[in-house]
């Protein structure tokens, strides 16, 4: 029995062995061809060596990145899902499993994995602009499309079919089809014919493709093309096919021809390519004095770069780099030029997935790049756009829906007007106006567009035509909101730059530029206001409190009678004043002068405080700090001295929220900056801090939402050296509003606003 157990044990060592050893060949052929780039055939010995090992990370990595290479996103998602579980130390397995599942519009999913990459790598420029283009996805679908796109008829093949142009009767295009005398070769990455330039004559239909010219159609790949307005030079790449050698590789190159009679000649390469680097994919500009084209020589961005050669007699200037508007670390192909505009594809600015088509202005420099959105873009790849007429052209893209690989389409362009955008902040009485509706109009006063300003205060409209005069125009009934209200223009970055032109009550001019203008403007310098500030609550009435119901304005007023804050008392005849300064007095005043009516004031929870004092003038007048009160007087940010009673409310407006989240933004971050210099300028005081939430969600979360967001805050102010000791931190979710949520049964976006905020205390230190 014993010596059984024993062969038996030696034939199973001996078949795991014969295993071992097939799958060992397997992935070494694997990888020879991997390494290669053979990834076709790599693929099917990679499946091979996954059947017997699931769990090969070589394998999962290298098939994953075969199918990636390749463009088939289904099973290179399928791939780098699996290499996420069984390699989730290798941080690009994230980037390329997101960049897989934004190839197959799985935009929210991809986010997630682009968030994993960049917690890794947290100074990764592609990691950050892979999160911010899911973003701006979900933002450009809901816009207005400026193309309609539709498939060529009678062009598209099951092979690749792309960059096309219009030539005499008909459009030149290149191609993978047909293994025919001329091109009867296949290369090895995805095992398809080699590129050749096709010719299809165009009278109803497109006739069936011919090859354009046995001249220029070489045993290895050629096209794409670009051909003189004169048509007599054609500028096109080409791949030499030349063995010298395993590790030698075969660049793209430019070549240029002349035609003479029907026939191309004089074929002469471009004088700037380079055995040691690619330079591909020329464009000629409309004079025939710009050449424009890709190349990955040194000195660039990274991976392909879009450079311009100028024609100086019969030589071509050095090759110049169009710069970072243009250029990333990615790949930017395929240059188009025309009546002054860059076409360029990319992988490397905010996107839908793959090549997206951008455009750049040249004026002094080459300005940012702006990307040409849906239906022209895809999440796959989208390159070779031509414009046969200034509204309708073709372009390529191997999209979702064609006939197999890159395929031809048509395009129509709704306007030709250059548009630009304009972005804003509303203010009033200094503070942001939220859930305000502004009115675009033009000079004839028709509302185009309307949008509501967000927690911040800010709007923004796009798709303007340039040079345009426009209006805007606050849609409220508060004439005292109306004249009091002032709108800035912003920067990209949301900075203030410009006071609109205020034309009248709550209207406002501007002229539409283009947005980069403002950009270049410098900032608005605004008086540093002092974070200390106080919220005054009060009651009128004629004989008890709660009898008067049919509302007051009431306005604080200075010594001279100036109107400094309005506020509308409410059905109970209470109202509330906000950012007041710490002063010791304040003036109170009715706008409609009545004899009988009585005022009183409250702190925030409701208590009276006392009477104010009604003067002979009809004013009243209250002191906020009585004579027995336990005072603090300290130092504020711009060293004021001022006093501030202990325990009394102190509000940071600006430490506001966006819905569910506890993040510090970057106005909350500047007004805890100022608490962080008044603790330190005030070592005996702390502060008892209180966080609050909107209605909306259960009350639970609601409690552990504001408790986040607390500890977010004293967590910031620790962060900057202040010790938390000196800070109290309380979350109290949506019990104590300072706003209505929702008003007569309608949601009240600006009162939820108000309501996520963060308040704060002084106390003193034991």
């Amino acid at each position: 029995m014993i010596q059984k157990r024993i062969v038996r044990i030696s034939l199973v060592l001996l078949i795991l062995l014969g295993f071992g050893n097939v799958s060992f060949g397997q992935l070494k052929k694997a990888n020879s061809y991997f390494n290669e780039g053979l990834y076709s055939d790599a693929i099917s010995y990679y499946e091979k060596v996954l059947k017997k090992d699931s769990l090969s990370k070589e394998a999962t990595q290298n098939i994953a990145f075969s199918y990636r290479k390749l463009k088939d996103y289904t099973n290179a998602e399928t791939f780098y899902s699996k290499a996420t579980k069984i390699n989730p130390e290798e941080s690009d397995n994230y980037l390329y499993y997101g960049q897989s599942l934004k190839n197959n519009n799985k935009v929210s999913e991809a986010k997630i994995q682009f968030q994993k990459f960049v917690e890794k790598n947290p100074n990764s420029f592609i990691g950050k602009l892979m999160v911010q283009s899911c973003g701006d996805i979900a933002n450009w679908d809901v816009e207005e499309k400026a193309f309609e796109v539709s498939s060529v008829e009678n062009i598209n093949t099951k092979n690749a079919d792309f960059c096309p142009l219009v030539y005499k009767d008909g459009i030149v295009f290149v191609s993978e089809r047909g293994i025919d005398l001329v091109n009867d070769n296949q290369y090895g990455m995805s095992n398809k014919p080699y590129l050749s330039i096709f010719y299809a004559k165009k009278e109803k239909g497109y006739k069936k493709a011919k090859h354009f010219s046995t001249q220029l159609n070489s045993l290895y790949h050629d096209g794409p093309i670009s051909i003189s307005s004169d048509q007599k030079t054609i500028y096109f790449s080409r791949v030499d096919k030349k063995e010298q050698g395993k590790n030698y590789t075969n660049r793209l190159k430019i070549f240029i021809a002349q035609l003479e009679g029907k026939k191309w000649k004089n074929i002469t390469p471009f004088p700037h390519n380079d055995p040691n680097y690619s330079v591909a994919h020329p464009w000629i500009s409309e004079d025939g004095k710009q050449l424009f084209f890709a190349s990955d020589m040194p000195g660039g961005f990274g991976g392909m770069d879009i450079y311009v050669s100028k024609k100086e007699g019969e030589s071509w200037s050095k090759p110049v780099n169009l710069g970072k508007g243009v250029n990333t670390s990615e790949n930017e192909v395929f240059p188009y030029f025309r009546k002054g505009t860059l076409y360029f594809s990319s992988e490397g600015h905010s996107g839908y997935g793959g090549l997206d088509f951008y455009t750049a202005i040249e004026e002094d420099k080459w300005k940012e790049a702006t990307n040409l959105k849906s239906p022209l873009n895809s999440p796959k790849d989208d390159f070779g756009i031509f414009y046969k007429d200034d509204e309708n052209g073709y372009f390529s893209s191997d999209r979702d829906g064609g006939m197999g690989g890159d395929d031809i389409y048509s395009f129509k362009w709704h306007t030709l007007k250059p548009q630009t955008e304009i972005s804003g902040l509303l203010e009033y009485e200094k503070l942001a106006s939220t859930g305000t509706t502004i009115n675009l109009l033009d000079e004839d006063d028709n509302v185009i567009k309307s949008t509501i300003t967000d927690e911040l205060g800010k709007f923004k409209f796009d798709k303007l035509d340039l040079d345009q005069n426009y209006l805007l125009a606050i849609d409220a009934d508060d004439d005292s909101f109306l004249e009091g209200a002032t709108m800035y223009i912003t920067n990209s970055n949301g900075e203030k730059v410009l006071i609109a032109n205020k034309l009248s009550k709550g209207r406002f001019t501007f002229q539409a530029l283009p947005y980069d203008y403002y950009d270049d403007l410098e900032l608005l310098v605004e008086e540093d206001e002092s974070l200390f500030t106080v919220s005054v609550f009060g009651q009128v009435y004629q004989k008890l409190p709660g009898d008067y119901s049919d509302g007051m304005e009431i306005w604080v007023v200075d010594d001279e009678g100036n109107v400094i804050q309005k506020s509308k008392s409410d059905k109970n005849g209470k109202f509330k004043f906000d950012k007041l300064s710490p002063n010791d007095e304040y003036l109170f005043m009715l706008a409609e002068e009545d004899g009988s009516l009585n005022m009183i004031v409250l702190d925030e929870n409701g208590k009276v405080v006392e009477s104010a004092k009604r003067l002979v003038d009809g004013k009243y007048r209250y002191v906020r700090l009585d004579a027995d009160q336990n005072v603090i007087t300290l130092i504020n940010e711009v060293d004021d001295v001022i006093k501030i009673a202990e325990n009394e409310n102190f509000i940071i407006s600006k430490v506001l929220y966006d819905f569910a989240s506890d993040e510090i933004n970057e106005a909350a971050a500047l007004e805890l900056d100022k608490l962080v210099t008044i603790l330190q300028k005030n070592p005996q005081i702390g502060v008892e801090l209180s966080s609050h939430t909107d209605s909306k969600g259960t009350d639970v979360r609601n409690m552990q939402l504001s408790q986040k967001r607390a500890d977010a805050a004293v967590a910031y102010v620790a962060s900057k050296g202040v010790s938390a000791d000196r800070i109290i931190a309380k979350g109290y979710g949506e019990t104590i509003p300072v706003a209505p949520n929702e008003i007569n049964g309608k949601d009240n976006p600006e009162g939820r606003a108000k309501n996520r905020r963060t308040e704060f205390k002084v106390i003193k230190l034991k």
